[in-house]
């Protein structure tokens, strides 16, 4: 072989040795077969579900809210007592959240056992939110979008377990968050 032959050889060893994984990594990503790693423990809502007017009802910043469409029972006082400590476990950030319980009227829950939760009563914000599943502490961004949501339950031990994934998601999201 010339010097030439190995010249050009080794060029273009070297260009394929750069251009097969650059091709090899551009087919894998069209034709999806890599999944990327999810850090978030709730189910994120895609896009947001905009509150629009009706955010001006809820308090400003961050809101972790449980939406009672009528239903609830020991599963939403357990989500309730979730959220209400959830305020004291934030820590130097409970001043950006606010929980908060949003019903039609006329709930049988005790609220007084959970007081750092504000209690909203509109029906026609129920009913708005309807669309989310139901059973649900929502997260709700500065700007009036529901981003996050986690469900609720009446055993103990799975909403402490459930509660934990919402801390961890919302440090993460005030952590990332330069606004509310």
């Amino acid at each position: 072989m010339t010097s030439v032959k190995k010249s050009r050889a080794t060029l273009i060893g070297v260009i394929l040795a750069f251009l097969i994984p650059v091709i090899g990594a551009k087919l894998v990503l069209d034709q999806r077969w890599y999944e990327g790693g999810v850090t978030n423990r709730g189910t994120m809502l895609e896009p947001p579900y905009p509150l629009g007017d009706f955010a001006q009802l809820l308090p400003a910043g961050w809101r972790v809210a449980l939406i009672d469409q009528g239903d609830c029972g020991d599963a939403c006082m357990q989500g309730l007592y979730a959220i209400n400590q959830l305020d004291v476990a934030l820590g130097k950030e409970t001043q950006r959240v606010s929980p908060v319980y949003i019903s039609a009227g006329n709930s049988q829950l005790a609220l007084q056992q959970v007081p750092l939760v504000t209690a909203i009563e509109d029906a026609a914000l129920v009913a708005y939110l309807s669309t989310l599943p139901p059973q649900r502490i929502v997260i709700i961004d500065p700007w009036g979008n529901v981003v996050m949501h986690y469900p609720i339950f009446s055993n103990e031990e799975q909403m402490r377990a459930e509660a934990k994934n919402l801390l961890s998601d919302l440090r993460n999201l005030l952590k990332l968050s330069r606004i509310g």
